[in-house]
């Protein structure tokens, strides 16, 4: 997904190439067996140039875990105004998220949640956002929220987390989230990201730096676990977590 999403948003941009599905794949695997890297995190980017296809190039960063305790206890993110002017292609425009998680983690939270000029918050600047009732009870057979895909870049963590969830008959549904609604304390949030999987949101810090304790229900440690189940079962070869078109 995440080539499908270069490709995609290669051409969202207008920057040519010549990448074929498969390719980056291939050279990517290519890289962590010459490097001998058991773990890490892979970037890529693309440069347009003049005239022919943009080259490309790939780095490995270490690998980003959160701690044991964020996984069950939750994390803090900040409210931060503002919005990308693609959302959905992954760009090197990152002046924008470069801020908002600079000054999150300044503040000492997981990341920054981004308000759009709309009064909607629709991602975090490396996160994708899911939201249920705070009253949920175990056992809730969905739906579970997300802000709509038109709004967001998407992670493959979406993608997946919705798949898992409907493989066990747990709905989905897009839904804007209205700054009012994720202050009023009637949802749970949660992040999530390739990195971090998904992570309860404990503590909101709002435009005017107060703090915001929510509710983390027992039914998001229920998805926590179904998740890490999910891609554990894939890990083992019990399954793929996106399915080709």
């Amino acid at each position: 997904f995440h080539e499908e999403r270069l490709i995609q948003s290669l051409e969202m941009i207008g920057i040519a190439h010549s990448i074929v599905s498969g390719s980056i794949m291939a050279a990517l695997g290519r890289l962590v067996e010459a490097n001998r890297l058991p773990e890490c995190n892979l970037k890529i980017i693309a440069v347009s140039r003049d005239g022919r296809d943009a080259d490309w190039y790939a780095f490995a960063l270490p690998a980003i875990v959160p701690p044991p305790d964020v996984t069950r206890g939750g994390v803090s993110c900040m409210v931060f105004e503002g919005q990308r002017q693609f959302p959905r292609a992954k760009s090197l425009s990152l002046l924008l998220s470069t801020v908002a998680f600079r000054r999150a983690s300044a503040a000492g939270s997981w990341d920054a949640l981004l308000l759009n000029t709309r009064g909607y918050i629709t991602e975090g600047t490396r996160t994708n956002i899911f939201y249920v009732a705070a009253d949920v009870p175990t056992g809730f057979r969905g739906p579970v929220y997300t802000p709509p895909a038109a709004d967001v870049l998407e992670g493959i963590t979406r993608r997946t987390l919705i798949q898992a969830l409907g493989a066990t008959g747990i709905g989905t549904e897009e839904r804007s989230l209205a700054e009012s609604e994720a202050l009023s304390g009637r949802f749970a949030l949660m992040v999530t990201s390739t990195s971090s999987n998904v992570l309860p949101v404990r503590t909101l810090i709002l435009r005017d730096g107060d703090r915001l304790e929510l509710t983390v229900p027992a039914f998001v440690q229920e998805l926590c676990a179904l998740y890490d189940a999910f891609l554990a079962r894939y890990a083992s070869g019990q399954g793929r977590p996106v399915d080709k078109e």
